[in-house]
């Protein structure tokens, strides 16, 4: 079964993360050391990458993190946030 693995951003086509326990905000940075030119992020850029190796919005870290028995739901809504799962 797929488990949430670590978060995620996608930005100009490639995904960034960092394991568990960094958050959104951790690759945000790394990213923003990684690029000379000022960078904007929406938030539906932000996700997760599964146990599969596969980068998924926060809706589908959703479902997937309470199909597999990470949690029990979300604390916002239905959208997955690294503080729900680590």
């Amino acid at each position: 079964m797929d488990t949430i693995v670590a978060a995620a951003t996608k930005y100009k086509g490639t995904v960034y993360a960092l394991p568990a326990p960094a958050r959104h905000h951790n690759v945000m940075w790394m990213i923003l050391e990684l690029m000379p030119e000022p960078i904007f992020m929406g938030p539906e850029t932000q996700g997760f990458i599964t146990s599969k190796g596969v980068f998924v919005g926060r809706r589908r870290a959703a479902h997937i993190a309470v199909k597999s028995g990470q949690i029990e739901k979300p604390q916002i809504s239905n959208h997955l946030l690294s503080e729900d799962v680590w």
